[in-house]
């Protein structure tokens, strides 16, 4: 059974390298980036023979792995087919005939090899003797297995939930920690690792407590062992093999349970009748009422804003933690704050999907594109504002200098202003379709499509940036006037330009929108979400 279920996994991905060029370069991706990964953590395990913190990095490798493999199948429910128990409930197989064969599924593919070769660099830089190479070897595959184990019972267990629509909202949430972390590492560990601020024995007692997980108990096992201490490294082998079972015993229950429980994820929810609160102000009224709802409700809607709240934080990291203080680095994070708002909202056709074909019913002339358009930047205005303004003055205050919080606020609300009235045009210019592909989170542009996406996302931020260098200018001279009348005046010329520049977007995107609708409504009607 196992070897059947491991053809049959390997048989749907040469169907699926088969369907498209999009999926072999993917695939292709993947693996070159699994084979790096490799390299890279052997690497990095072997780099840590001498160092005196040599099990403490060790025990935090291996965490982070099996945070991973906790992670990594959330996202791929719905790419790999074996990670469903719905799939198999049909065919007549038993619980103890498809446990085997999963274990084996979710080991074969690049990743898990990859993990394997990996781990291995602790042969080199933590196992000592033959009798800890043993053990290495012996701890890298129960390592491995715990996390395989892990993955499983948690996809099990999360099955219906994952199938449903809060399962695919909880998947666009866990993007937004998962993103903050990512930036956080790439701009703070490098430059505080080229600092000697962060080096191995900074890392020296960390596993504290760490070493009773599982990841630790592997880790400690290699040490004992190296060490002499045969009888402690076989007590923290044998409690790791134990902490496997009591998972694959809970991840079997899990199973059999599924496997007999009716679906009901995909039920029907009960509608609720109201009236758009706005939507007595017209259709600018009616437009806004609904781009409002969404954006409240929308998950993906919610993680683009909560994306650029970290982008703004992460301009401002390496001064926020570093020990020299970059000028006018929170005047940069407000322009980016400011062009990701607006690039974020660039394509309303296809963010709107076939929706938008009912909406473009409405639109029948230039006055009623123009409130359309306006609506929507009333909308980003109201929750972009308050969130760009705020950001500016906590940036501000973290860094230890408030009145470069109120220049950065100003220049925010001018960019702000430019994001929103090139996304306008873009909408209307560079609209492309968007897709919901298994294994992320958040909609992507459809294959062929990539160009408007990075066009609009570049052409935003580079526009953004010239247009507020005249409140830069500004700003710079206003905040060394001690006038009283000065940071008033700064604020109101940073609104009236910004409302300005959005009005000039309103009235362009209008009159490019005139003669486009039908290419927008085709491009919302590819749009799969």
């Amino acid at each position: 059974m196992a070897r059947l279920l491991v053809e049959l996994k390997l048989r749907l991905v040469r169907n699926a390298l088969r369907s498209s060029t999009a999926a072999q370069v993917t695939f292709l991706i993947s693996t070159l980036c699994a084979a790096v990964a490799a390299i890279g953590i052997f690497w990095l395990l072997a780099q840590l023979r001498s160092q005196d913190a040599a099990v403490d990095l060790t025990t935090v490798i291996f965490g982070i792995l099996a945070i991973g493999w906790l992670i990594a199948p959330i996202f791929a429910f719905g790419l790999d087919g074996t990670l469903d128990p719905a799939t198999l409930a049909l065919y007549p197989l038993r619980t103890r005939q498809l446990v085997p064969g999963l274990l084996a599924a979710s080991a074969a593919g690049a990743w898990p090899v990859a993990n394997v070769l990996g781990l291995l660099g602790v042969t080199v830089g933590l196992a000592r003797g033959a009798l800890g190479v043993l053990v290495a070897f012996i701890a890298v595959v129960l390592q491995v297995l715990f996390c395989i184990v892990l993955a499983r019972f948690v996809t099990t267990g999360l099955a219906g939930l994952l199938r449903s629509r809060r399962g695919k909202d909880l998947a666009v949430f866990l993007f937004i920690p998962i993103f903050a972390i990512f930036e956080f590492l790439i701009q703070v560990i490098p430059r505080a690792a080229s600092s000697g601020q962060l080096s191995p024995a900074s890392f020296a007692g960390i596993d504290s407590w760490m070493r009773w997980l599982p990841p630790g108990l592997a880790a400690h096992a290699i040490q004992d062992a190296s060490t002499g201490h045969t009888g402690d490294a076989a007590a923290r082998l044998g409690l790791l093999a134990a902490v496997i079972i009591v998972l694959g015993v809970l991840w079997v229950r899990s199973l059999s349970r599924a496997l007999v429980t009716t679906d009901t994820s995909t039920g029907s929810s009960r509608v609720r009748n109201a009236v758009l609160p706005l939507a007595r102000y017209g259709l600018r009224g009616a437009v806004a009422a609904r781009f409002l709802k969404y954006q409240r409700r929308d998950p993906a809607s919610l993680a683009y804003w909560a994306i650029v709240v970290i982008i703004m934080f992460i301009c401002c990291a390496s001064t926020i933690f570093g020990r020299q203080h970059h000028p006018s680095i929170v005047i940069t994070s407000a322009v980016f704050g400011a062009a990701f708002a607006g690039a974020y909202h660039a394509n309303f056709a296809g963010q709107a999907g076939p929706g938008f074909v009912i909406e473009a019913l409405a639109l029948s002339g230039r006055r009623e594109l123009r409130a359309y358009f306006s609506a929507q930047d009333i909308v980003f205005g109201a929750i972009a504002v308050p969130l760009i303004t705020g950001m500016s003055f906590g940036l501000a205050a973290l860094i230890g200098d408030p009145r470069e919080g109120c220049v950065a606020a100003a220049v925010g609300l001018a960019g702000l202003g430019a994001g929103l009235a090139l996304a306008n045009v873009f909408g209307v210019v560079l609209a492309y379709p968007l897709q919901k592909r298994a294994g992320s989170p958040l909609p992507q542009q459809a294959q062929g499509y990539g160009a408007h996406a990075v066009g609009t996302i570049f052409g935003t931020l580079a526009c953004v940036a010239v247009a507020a260098i005249p409140v830069i200018v500004l700003g710079n001279l206003t905040i060394h006037d001690s006038a009283a009348i000065a940071l008033p005046a700064l604020f109101g010329c940073a609104v009236a330009y910004g409302l300005g520049l959005a009005w000039i977007g309103v009235r362009a995107a209008a009159a490019l929108a005139a003669g486009k609708l039908p290419e927008l409504c085709q491009v919302a009607m590819r749009t799969t979400l």
